[in-house]
Protein backbone atom coordinates (compact mmCIF):
# COMPACT_ATOMS: atom_id res chain seq x y z
CA UNK A 1 0.00 0.00 0.00
CA UNK A 2 1.43 3.41 -1.04
CA UNK A 3 1.10 5.36 2.26
CA UNK A 4 2.85 8.38 0.83
CA UNK A 5 0.24 8.64 -1.92
CA UNK A 6 -2.65 8.17 0.51
CA UNK A 7 -1.16 10.86 2.76
CA UNK A 8 -1.00 13.27 -0.16
CA UNK A 9 -4.64 12.55 -1.09
CA UNK A 10 -5.76 13.27 2.49
CA UNK A 11 -3.80 16.52 2.58
CA UNK A 12 -5.31 17.67 -0.71
CA UNK A 13 -8.82 16.65 0.41
CA UNK A 14 -8.60 18.63 3.64
CA UNK A 15 -7.10 21.59 1.78
CA UNK A 16 -10.08 21.66 -0.60
CA UNK A 17 -12.47 21.34 2.37
CA UNK A 18 -10.75 24.24 4.18
CA UNK A 19 -11.00 26.43 1.09
CA UNK A 20 -14.72 25.61 0.75
CA UNK A 21 -15.42 26.34 4.41
CA UNK A 22 -13.56 29.66 4.20
CA UNK A 23 -15.58 30.57 1.10
CA UNK A 24 -18.86 29.77 2.90
CA UNK A 25 -17.77 31.77 5.96
CA UNK A 26 -16.89 34.92 4.01
CA UNK A 27 -20.04 34.60 1.89
CA UNK A 28 -22.23 34.49 4.99
CA UNK A 29 -20.24 37.30 6.57
CA UNK A 30 -20.67 39.53 3.52
CA UNK A 31 -24.39 38.67 3.37
CA UNK A 32 -24.82 39.51 7.06
CA UNK A 33 -22.98 42.82 6.63
CA UNK A 34 -25.11 43.66 3.59
CA UNK A 35 -28.34 42.96 5.49
CA UNK A 36 -27.11 45.09 8.38
CA UNK A 37 -26.18 47.99 6.09
CA UNK A 38 -29.52 47.72 4.26
CA UNK A 39 -31.45 47.68 7.54
CA UNK A 40 -29.53 50.69 8.81
CA UNK A 41 -30.21 52.68 5.63
CA UNK A 42 -33.92 51.81 5.85
CA UNK A 43 -34.08 52.98 9.46
CA UNK A 44 -32.43 56.28 8.49
CA UNK A 45 -34.85 56.77 5.59
CA UNK A 46 -37.88 56.22 7.83
CA UNK A 47 -36.38 58.38 10.54
CA UNK A 48 -35.94 61.21 8.03
CA UNK A 49 -39.63 60.83 7.11
CA UNK A 50 -40.46 61.01 10.85
CA UNK A 51 -42.23 57.67 10.72
CA UNK A 52 -42.49 56.27 14.24
CA UNK A 53 -42.76 52.63 15.27
CA UNK A 54 -42.09 50.58 18.37
CA UNK A 55 -39.91 47.48 18.55
CA UNK A 56 -40.80 45.30 15.58
CA UNK A 57 -41.57 41.55 15.80
CA UNK A 58 -38.57 39.32 15.14
CA UNK A 59 -40.10 35.91 15.89
CA UNK A 60 -41.49 35.33 12.37
CA UNK A 61 -38.98 34.34 9.69
CA UNK A 62 -40.81 31.72 7.61
CA UNK A 63 -44.42 30.83 6.80
CA UNK A 64 -46.65 28.95 4.33
CA UNK A 65 -49.63 29.42 2.06
CA UNK A 66 -52.96 28.09 3.34
CA UNK A 67 -56.05 26.77 1.60
CA UNK A 68 -59.55 26.84 3.13
CA UNK A 69 -63.19 26.29 2.21
CA UNK A 70 -66.27 28.27 3.31
CA UNK A 71 -68.37 26.12 5.65
CA UNK A 72 -71.72 25.02 4.28
CA UNK A 73 -74.36 25.56 6.97
CA UNK A 74 -77.56 23.54 6.45
CA UNK A 75 -80.75 22.60 8.26
CA UNK A 76 -79.42 19.21 9.33
CA UNK A 77 -76.45 20.89 10.99
CA UNK A 78 -78.73 23.44 12.68
CA UNK A 79 -80.84 20.66 14.21
CA UNK A 80 -77.76 19.12 15.76
CA UNK A 81 -76.40 22.48 16.97
CA UNK A 82 -79.63 23.38 18.76
CA UNK A 83 -78.93 20.48 21.13
CA UNK A 84 -75.41 21.64 22.01
CA UNK A 85 -74.06 24.84 23.59
CA UNK A 86 -76.14 26.73 21.01
CA UNK A 87 -79.39 25.76 22.72
CA UNK A 88 -81.49 28.77 23.68
CA UNK A 89 -80.87 30.26 20.25
CA UNK A 90 -83.15 30.51 17.23
CA UNK A 91 -80.91 29.44 14.33
CA UNK A 92 -81.32 29.77 10.60
CA UNK A 93 -79.20 29.84 7.45
CA UNK A 94 -79.25 33.08 5.49
CA UNK A 95 -79.34 33.29 1.70
CA UNK A 96 -75.56 33.83 1.57
CA UNK A 97 -74.90 30.68 3.63
CA UNK A 98 -74.22 32.39 6.96
CA UNK A 99 -75.47 31.07 10.28
CA UNK A 100 -77.79 33.60 11.94
CA UNK A 101 -78.77 33.36 15.58
CA UNK A 102 -81.30 35.22 17.73
CA UNK A 103 -80.89 34.58 21.45
CA UNK A 104 -84.00 33.57 23.38
CA UNK A 105 -82.75 35.88 26.11
CA UNK A 106 -80.23 38.72 25.61
CA UNK A 107 -76.77 38.05 27.03
CA UNK A 108 -75.92 40.64 29.68
CA UNK A 109 -72.69 42.59 29.24
CA UNK A 110 -71.12 44.92 31.77
CA UNK A 111 -72.06 48.59 31.60
CA UNK A 112 -68.49 49.39 30.60
CA UNK A 113 -67.54 47.58 27.38
CA UNK A 114 -64.82 44.97 27.91
CA UNK A 115 -63.50 42.65 25.21
CA UNK A 116 -62.96 39.87 27.76
CA UNK A 117 -66.68 39.90 28.56
CA UNK A 118 -67.59 39.42 24.88
CA UNK A 119 -64.85 36.81 24.46
CA UNK A 120 -66.54 34.76 27.18
CA UNK A 121 -69.83 34.85 25.28
CA UNK A 122 -68.17 33.87 22.00
CA UNK A 123 -66.26 30.97 23.56
CA UNK A 124 -69.33 29.50 25.30
CA UNK A 125 -72.18 30.33 22.91
CA UNK A 126 -70.80 30.33 19.36
CA UNK A 127 -69.83 27.35 17.22
CA UNK A 128 -66.02 27.01 17.40
CA UNK A 129 -65.96 30.35 19.19
CA UNK A 130 -62.35 29.84 20.29
CA UNK A 131 -61.31 30.16 16.63
CA UNK A 132 -62.34 33.82 16.48
CA UNK A 133 -60.52 36.94 17.65
CA UNK A 134 -61.95 40.35 18.47
CA UNK A 135 -61.50 42.91 15.70
CA UNK A 136 -63.46 46.03 16.63
CA UNK A 137 -66.65 47.51 18.00
CA UNK A 138 -68.49 49.85 15.67
CA UNK A 139 -71.69 51.39 16.99
CA UNK A 140 -73.96 48.58 18.18
CA UNK A 141 -72.05 45.86 16.32
CA UNK A 142 -68.99 43.91 17.48
CA UNK A 143 -66.81 42.21 14.87
CA UNK A 144 -64.56 39.17 15.15
CA UNK A 145 -62.45 37.38 12.54
CA UNK A 146 -61.44 33.74 12.42
CA UNK A 147 -57.84 32.83 13.15
CA UNK A 148 -55.46 29.93 12.52
CA UNK A 149 -52.35 29.26 14.63
CA UNK A 150 -53.02 32.56 16.43
CA UNK A 151 -52.97 34.49 13.13
CA UNK A 152 -56.07 36.36 11.98
CA UNK A 153 -57.74 36.00 8.57
CA UNK A 154 -57.84 39.72 7.77
CA UNK A 155 -60.98 41.17 6.14
CA UNK A 156 -62.26 37.69 5.33
CA UNK A 157 -66.04 37.69 4.90
CA UNK A 158 -66.01 33.87 4.94
CA UNK A 159 -64.51 33.77 8.44
CA UNK A 160 -66.34 36.50 10.29
CA UNK A 161 -68.53 36.89 13.35
CA UNK A 162 -70.78 39.95 13.72
CA UNK A 163 -72.48 40.38 17.10
CA UNK A 164 -75.45 42.73 17.42
CA UNK A 165 -76.32 44.61 20.60
CA UNK A 166 -79.59 45.90 22.05
CA UNK A 167 -80.10 49.53 23.06
CA UNK A 168 -79.00 48.43 26.55
CA UNK A 169 -75.75 47.10 25.01
CA UNK A 170 -76.60 43.45 25.66
CA UNK A 171 -76.03 40.77 23.02
CA UNK A 172 -79.23 40.02 21.10
CA UNK A 173 -78.07 38.12 18.02
CA UNK A 174 -75.13 37.31 15.78
CA UNK A 175 -74.19 36.31 12.24
CA UNK A 176 -71.40 33.81 11.60
CA UNK A 177 -69.41 32.57 8.63
CA UNK A 178 -66.62 30.04 8.93
CA UNK A 179 -63.70 28.62 7.00
CA UNK A 180 -63.00 24.90 7.32
CA UNK A 181 -60.59 22.27 5.95
CA UNK A 182 -57.76 24.72 6.59
CA UNK A 183 -54.50 23.24 5.31
CA UNK A 184 -50.90 24.33 4.82
CA UNK A 185 -50.25 23.85 1.12
CA UNK A 186 -46.63 24.85 0.62
CA UNK A 187 -43.23 24.40 2.15
CA UNK A 188 -42.02 27.03 4.58
CA UNK A 189 -40.67 30.06 2.77
CA UNK A 190 -38.75 33.05 4.01
CA UNK A 191 -40.93 36.12 4.62
CA UNK A 192 -39.90 39.74 4.45
CA UNK A 193 -39.36 41.38 7.81
CA UNK A 194 -41.56 44.23 9.17
CA UNK A 195 -39.00 46.95 8.42
CA UNK A 196 -38.92 45.98 4.74
CA UNK A 197 -42.73 45.90 4.69
CA UNK A 198 -42.83 49.41 6.17
CA UNK A 199 -40.53 50.57 3.36
CA UNK A 200 -42.96 49.03 0.84
CA UNK A 201 -45.81 51.03 2.37
CA UNK A 202 -43.77 54.22 2.30
CA UNK A 203 -42.57 53.73 -1.29
CA UNK A 204 -46.17 53.00 -2.31
CA UNK A 205 -47.33 56.28 -0.72
CA UNK A 206 -49.63 54.28 1.55
CA UNK A 207 -47.71 55.50 4.60
CA UNK A 208 -47.57 59.25 5.02
CA UNK A 209 -44.55 61.04 6.52
CA UNK A 210 -44.89 61.60 10.29
CA UNK A 211 -47.11 58.52 10.58
CA UNK A 212 -47.11 56.62 13.87
CA UNK A 213 -47.31 52.82 13.68
CA UNK A 214 -48.97 51.62 16.87
CA UNK A 215 -49.23 47.88 16.21
CA UNK A 216 -47.56 45.30 13.96
CA UNK A 217 -48.63 41.66 13.62
CA UNK A 218 -48.57 38.77 11.16
CA UNK A 219 -51.77 37.18 9.87
CA UNK A 220 -53.28 35.96 6.59
CA UNK A 221 -54.87 37.72 3.65
CA UNK A 222 -56.87 36.16 0.81
CA UNK A 223 -54.51 35.77 -2.14
CA UNK A 224 -56.84 33.97 -4.55
CA UNK A 225 -60.31 32.48 -4.32
CA UNK A 226 -63.09 30.68 -6.18
CA UNK A 227 -66.66 29.98 -5.15
CA UNK A 228 -65.56 26.86 -3.28
CA UNK A 229 -62.07 27.52 -1.95
CA UNK A 230 -59.51 30.22 -1.29
CA UNK A 231 -55.75 30.52 -0.93
CA UNK A 232 -54.38 32.69 1.85
CA UNK A 233 -50.93 34.24 2.07
CA UNK A 234 -49.07 35.48 5.14
CA UNK A 235 -49.49 39.25 5.50
CA UNK A 236 -48.12 41.94 7.77
CA UNK A 237 -50.73 44.18 9.37
CA UNK A 238 -49.75 47.71 10.40
CA UNK A 239 -52.10 49.77 12.55
CA UNK A 240 -51.65 53.51 12.05
CA UNK A 241 -52.55 55.83 14.95
CA UNK A 242 -54.77 53.01 16.35
CA UNK A 243 -57.21 53.77 13.52
CA UNK A 244 -56.14 52.69 10.03
CA UNK A 245 -55.04 49.21 8.90
CA UNK A 246 -52.45 48.65 6.17
CA UNK A 247 -51.45 45.22 4.84
CA UNK A 248 -48.37 43.94 3.02
CA UNK A 249 -47.89 40.52 1.40
CA UNK A 250 -45.23 38.89 3.59
CA UNK A 251 -43.90 36.77 0.71
CA UNK A 252 -43.84 39.17 -2.22
CA UNK A 253 -43.80 42.55 -0.48
CA UNK A 254 -46.59 44.21 -2.42
CA UNK A 255 -49.16 46.37 -0.64
CA UNK A 256 -52.71 45.01 -0.55
CA UNK A 257 -55.12 47.57 -1.94
CA UNK A 258 -58.45 47.17 -0.17
CA UNK A 259 -61.39 47.60 -2.50
CA UNK A 260 -64.86 48.66 -1.40
CA UNK A 261 -65.93 45.07 -0.75
CA UNK A 262 -62.89 44.43 1.43
CA UNK A 263 -63.42 47.57 3.51
CA UNK A 264 -67.09 46.90 4.12
CA UNK A 265 -67.73 44.36 6.82
CA UNK A 266 -70.71 42.20 5.97
CA UNK A 267 -73.66 42.69 8.28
Amino acid sequence: MDWSRIKTIFILTFLVLDIYLMYEFFTLKDSSQYEYITETSLEKKLQAAEIEYKELPKNHTKDMYLSAKPKNFNNELIESLEKTKLKGQDLEVSTDNALKSILDKPYDLKDKFEVADVNSFVKNNVLNGDQYRFWKKEGSTIYYYQQFNDKVFYHNNNGQLAIYLTEENDIASYRQTMLEDIEEISKEEKIIQPLKAIEALYENNSLEPKSKITKVELGYFTFDQTSTTQVLTPAWRFVIEDKEDLFVNAFEGQVFQLNTEDKNIVE
